[in-house]
């Protein structure tokens, strides 16, 4: 049996203040490594597949330096709360907040996300989402639990990340994944688990599938590597897709 190495909060906040400043020489405002060279393209998929509506209330759970999150309250008239464990992206968070003058729409905050429901009040969201941000939770059932907690009865939860691949050689991928999550503080998790504990929750599932955004073909992630030094395999000839990217929405 496989045990995958876990990251910790410690790590995530350590991986964020060292490499915040080079993502942000690789993208526009979105701090995700699955992306379109359209971001706002890609942003307003998001506010198509989430469903977001003028009077709605929002928690952007792992909210990076907000850039969805502002673009979302500029085209809709709709309240965010958004919580990051990385003091350093909040604090350029609500410089930019500040700067689009949104002070009274998106209020950020440092924070544990798992910790959602002790931060905000109970069944008060129309939607909660994870934008490659579940990916770093050290407990996604609890995540999950705290997520479900804060949203309204009917409201819907959307999770875009990486889940790790079932492939017949899972000695490779499982080397991989660990040395994921550990260059990157990430715990990549994975698809059925996840499913699993979303019904569980008594969540309804409305989609499973790959993000509808045509991405970059990876080119920012690869700029990221050559930038940051971060690497996961010695050499090209060595590469393989060891994870996906999907998209889950469910209801509340």
């Amino acid at each position: 049996m496989h045990l995958f190495k876990r990251t910790n909060i410690k790590a995530i906040k350590k991986h964020y203040d060292q490499f915040t400043d080079t993502y942000l020489e690789v993208v526009d405002s979105a701090i995700q490594s699955h992306r379109s060279s359209d971001e706002q393209g890609m942003f307003d998929y998001y506010i198509d597949i989430m469903g977001i509506q003028d009077g709605m209330k929002l928690l952007d759970a792992g909210c990076g330096i907000c850039g969805p999150a502002i673009y979302f309250a500029r085209k809709n008239d709709v309240y965010i709360d958004a919580m990051n464990i990385s003091a350093t992206q909040i604090d350029i968070a609500k410089q930019k907040i500040d700067d689009y003058k949104l002070n009274d729409k998106i209020t950020a905050v440092a924070g544990d996300f798992h910790l959602m429901h002790r931060y905000f009040d109970k069944s008060t969201y129309d939607i909660v989402y994870f934008l490659e941000a579940y990916g770093h939770s050290t407990n996604q059932n609890g995540l999950l639990e705290s997520a479900a907690q804060v949203l309204k009865k009917g409201g819907v939860l959307y999770i875009k990340d990486y889940f790790r691949k079932d492939l017949p050689e899972m000695k490779h991928v499982n080397k991989i994944a660990n040395l994921m999550n550990k260059k990157y503080a990430y715990n990549l998790p994975c698809l059925y688990h996840t499913l699993s504990m979303l019904r569980h929750l008594n969540f309804e599932i409305l989609k499973v599938g790959k993000p509808g955004f045509n991405d970059d073909g990876g080119v920012g992630s690869v700029k990221f590597s050559e930038k940051s030094n971060i690497k996961l395999f010695k050499k090209e000839s060595d590469m393989f897709s060891y994870a996906d990217v999907f998209e889950i929405l469910v209801k509340k």
